[in-house]
């Protein structure tokens, strides 16, 4: 697979508002990164190796405990992460992550709509097979999660526990699927999968006119971008499928989500948990997409208004003078990272969906993009994941973060540039 039409080598710098020209050299970073893909497949290591063994998970859960007493437990894997990261490879298995093949769906998707090669269309409708193959049993409807057990404040996630921010992309990926063949079985599936969203995420009554999503069945949190997400995939359900039921709690959510917008029009990650107050790149971006999309079928001032002012926090507290993204803007525990290719992924994604209503937001993808490609794409195709504190370049690829995300942001880009 490669990108047959137009594909140029890169010809020099690229005015940002130059999007024809911009695009000949999206089209070589996808087409660079193809060619890595083929070669390592769709299984990868992944952020949370370390964290996912026993001694990982015993020693996060101490340090949500007693923090000075797990302190030497979590800053010898922080270290091992940081210094010798490849050493995962003694302690874990690649695996397959269902959050990346949606993404690498709706990527491939995107390519068949620019380029019309059959290649493109067959392979985003083999990953859609992959994916339900990955489907977790035993829930109202299909549903998908991470094939590890971890450990977050909120407690133990057991392996295959399905989650409400990771769901919605399989969800939009079979939409798409829909979209581009019009075959039905992908609009029974993405049926099925709203029929998850609705029945198995517990709702926490806030007020008559909102309430709380879950994060997974199994916790009663309130995590601000679970309740976007599912916001938004009962909102294109409803459109769908004409389930009544579906706006009522989608409105619910999004209530919540505007009621805990701060003054500066940032979110905290978790409402009413002391542990996760802490404002992020792209925990702010899920945020920020999910609104717009939600309120494309909402068509509300309100949402409007917050996200043009979450917008305005975003770019003025979570970027660099030199315009890149920075990984915090409020901390809440240590980190370790200073330039995270997750962040400029999701921006990339964000400034293509939001062009039309946030003047320039299609320039900071653009520029975005030309960092990527200047700076952080390896010589062998894939991208790098991070940049650490101490100037180290992380380079081990984990599909799930952000090999797929980046591909598909890359993609939703040389669509805008192409026009289509």
């Amino acid at each position: 697979m490669t990108l047959h039409n137009g594909i140029v080598p890169p010809a020099g710098k690229v005015s940002m508002p130059d999007m024809e020209n911009g695009g000949d050299l999206i089209k070589t970073m996808i087409d660079k990164f193809l060619r890595w893909l083929r070669r390592n497949g769709y299984q990868s290591f992944d952020q949370y190796d370390f964290w996912s063994t026993t001694f990982g998970r015993f020693a996060k859960r101490m340090y949500y405990r007693n923090r000075p007493l797990a302190s030497p437990f979590v800053t010898l894997i922080f270290a091992t992460d940081l210094f010798v990261p490849t050493v995962r490879a003694l302690f874990v298995r690649k695996k397959r992550f269902p959050i990346a093949d949606a993404h690498f769906t709706m990527g491939f998707l995107n390519l068949y709509q620019v380029t019309r090669e059959e290649d493109f269309l067959e392979e985003a409708q083999s990953l859609g097979e992959e994916l339900l193959k990955s489907s977790i049993p035993g829930f109202s409807g299909h549903c998908w999660g991470y094939p590890f057990t971890w450990e977050t404040v909120l407690g133990t996630f057991p392996k295959s526990t399905p989650l409400i921010t990771t769901t919605p992309y399989c969800y939009e990926a079979f939409c798409n699927l829909y979209d581009t063949t019009k075959a039905e079985r992908y609009l029974d599936i993405a049926y099925s999968i709203s029929k998850f969203a609705m029945s198995d995420i517990k709702d926490t009554k806030i007020s008559e006119s909102s309430s709380a999503c879950s994060y997974s069945p199994v916790d009663s949190s309130k995590v601000v971008n679970a309740n976007t997400y599912r916001a938004f995939l009962l909102l294109d359900a409803f459109q769908r499928f004409g389930v009544k039921e579906y706006k009522e709690i989608a409105e619910k959510n999004i209530n919540f989500v505007l009621q805990n917008q701060q003054e500066d029009g940032s979110w905290y990650y978790e409402v009413g948990n002391q542990h996760n107050r802490f404002v992020d790149n792209f925990h702010t971006c899920f945020v920020l997409k999910n609104l717009h999309k939600a309120n494309a079928y909402l068509k509300s001032p309100d949402v409007e208004n917050a996200v043009s002012r979450g917008y305005a926090f975003y770019r003025s507290r979570l970027f660099t003078a030199d315009g890149l993204p920075k990984p915090f803007a409020h901390l809440a525990r240590m980190h370790t990272v200073d330039t995270e290719m997750y962040d400029i992924a999701e921006g990339i994604a964000l400034g293509v969906l939001l062009r039309h209503s946030i003047p320039g937001a299609a320039e900071v993808a653009m520029a975005l993009s030309e960092k990527v490609r200047k700076h952080y794409q390896s010589r062998d195709g894939h991208f790098l994941t991070r940049i650490n504190i101490f100037g180290i370049k992380h380079s081990v690829p984990y599909l799930r973060w952000p090999q797929a995300q980046m591909f598909h942001a890359l993609t939703l880009l040389l669509r805008l540039t192409t026009g289509n």
